[in-house]
């Protein structure tokens, strides 16, 4: 069995047709849903960039895999998921969006991966260079998403043409529909403003600027959508459609104004609200998740199974059949992709049945201070929680019950005691069983926890210090 896992950046989950969206097109990925399973209760554990990708990458949190923040490259001394596929008789790949490290990428810095086609980002989606490899950087004209669809095809052809008794995985990251949000085709911008819906958790004073950066949001995962429809139908000419297990995810998800957030870049805003992510709020944490699992996953199916990008590495690898790695932190949800129970609660992860453990490390690049801070938090079904490093903030506990957009902290509340006592031994339960150093590890400087990590770049952060 194949695997094709592809992920957007910075898509939320409420951005997809499949998951009751009314406005936004994207029709080939709701076919997944058709065909295979969706799930409402997927979350980002660590809503920002590069942690998410090394999550993904080794099945470890932050402070086991060395990616804090997004400057930071992951620990090579662990089992990668590449890595383990490759041992299994995986042919790997990855084309896209890596945020793990700077090009060129001999062996060593592919982490498993026997082909890497890494964009060398810069946030501008067209007419964009790509190392392949130990080659490059390779200018490759047009939309950066279709550019790498057509490398991912090439790759699949050229695969079935070469190794068609080899079974392969795949990667394909696009960069959309993080912002800037208006470097789509013009062909996808069919959104107008006044139709687009917005939540009542964006301020009055952003509502018509937050409605023209979401018509341009939706027009990007238009774009990707239709990307996607010519992945799945390359795996209709190619054969390997029964064969091969379709994944689709993103990375964490986009305030686009929600809460009365901006932008990194928005100088006039105080540091902390220049946040379009990594935050525990739904529209930075909680994220699209659908499988097709031809044989298996029930057509047309839905889970409200809680999981999170943890659960990704040992999902993958048991829906495979591979063995799986020591010091994978998740569970495998494979029994779930295929309309099954999920498997019993153990030591390693309290309470997943009912909760996700959420968590921002690090300020924001090293010299972003009084960003979103390092938080830890925990979500169920009817709550929202966070805490900051020894209350540096104010907590946030949201009844979602009352309050599903989140517009009310009631943390200081005499009514909210017994939630915020619930949720804090849920809290706790998750940051021993994972040994979460979040009270009590070594700080650096600038308050990081010292986990040994090591800059992707260190020529350009080598004043900085790594905590």
């Amino acid at each position: 069995m194949n695997l094709l896992f592809v992920l957007s950046d910075q898509q939320r989950y409420t951005a997809l047709g499949a998951n009751g969206n009314p406005v936004v097109k994207t029709p080939y990925i709701d076919r997944l849903a058709t065909e295979g399973m969706a799930f409402d209760n997927t979350f980002s554990n660590h809503p920002l960039c590069s942690p998410f990708r090394a999550i993904l990458l080794t099945g470890r949190y932050a402070w086991e895999n060395g990616v804090i923040d997004n400057e930071y490259e992951p620990r090579r001394d662990i089992p990668t998921l590449p890595s383990t596929l490759r041992d299994a008789g995986y042919a790997t790949a990855h084309i896209g969006t890596w945020h793990l490290g700077v090009g060129p990428y001999p062996a060593e810095d592919r982490y498993g991966l026997d082909y890497l086609a890494a964009l060398d980002l810069k946030f501008n989606f067209f007419d964009q260079s790509y190392y392949e490899n130990e080659s490059g950087p390779t200018p490759h004209p047009g939309w950066s998403s279709t550019v790498e669809t057509d490398l991912a095809i090439r790759y699949m052809e050229r695969h079935q043409a070469e190794k068609r008794d080899q079974p392969f995985a795949l990667f394909v990251s696009w960069r959309p529909p993080h912002w800037p949000y208006e470097q789509h085709p013009d062909e996808y911008d069919i959104y107008d403003p006044a139709a687009v819906d917005l939540p009542a958790n964006v301020p009055a004073q952003m509502a018509d600027f937050a409605r023209r950066e979401i018509a341009h949001y939706y027009a990007c995962c238009t774009g990707l959508d239709v990307e996607m429809g010519r992945l799945l139908d390359s795996l209709d000419s190619l054969g390997i459609a029964d064969d091969t297990i379709v994944c689709y995810t993103s990375d964490h998800g986009d305030h686009l104004s929600a809460h009365g957030y901006g932008k990194p870049f928005d100088r006039w805003m105080h540091p902390s609200m220049r946040a379009s992510k990594a935050t525990a709020y739904d529209e930075s944490a909680h994220i699209p998740f659908l499988v097709r699992w031809p044989g298996q996953t029930p057509p047309g199916s839905r889970s409200d199974a809680f999981n999170g990008a943890i659960d990704f590495v040992p999902s993958v690898l048991g829906a495979l059949d591979v063995p799986l790695p020591d010091g994978l932190q998740g569970r495998d949800l494979s029994a779930v992709w295929r309309g099954g129970p999920a498997p019993a609660n153990d030591d390693r992860t309290p309470g997943a049945d009912e909760s996700v453990f959420l968590m921002n490390m690090a300020n924001g690049w090293p010299d972003r201070f009084q960003w979103v801070g390092d938080w830890r938090g925990v979500r169920t079904e009817r709550y929202t929680y966070a805490r900051w490093y020894h209350g540096e903030r104010e907590s946030w506990l949201f009844d979602r019950l009352e309050d599903p957009l989140e517009m009310n902290n009631i943390a200081g509340s005499r009514r909210a005691k017994p939630a915020i006592e619930e949720m804090e031994a849920r809290l706790h339960r998750w940051m021993e069983a994972t040994r979460d150093p979040f009270e009590w590890g070594k700080r650096g400087p600038r308050g990081f926890v010292d986990v040994g990590q090591r800059w992707a770049d260190p020529e350009r952060w080598k004043d900085w210090g790594t905590a």
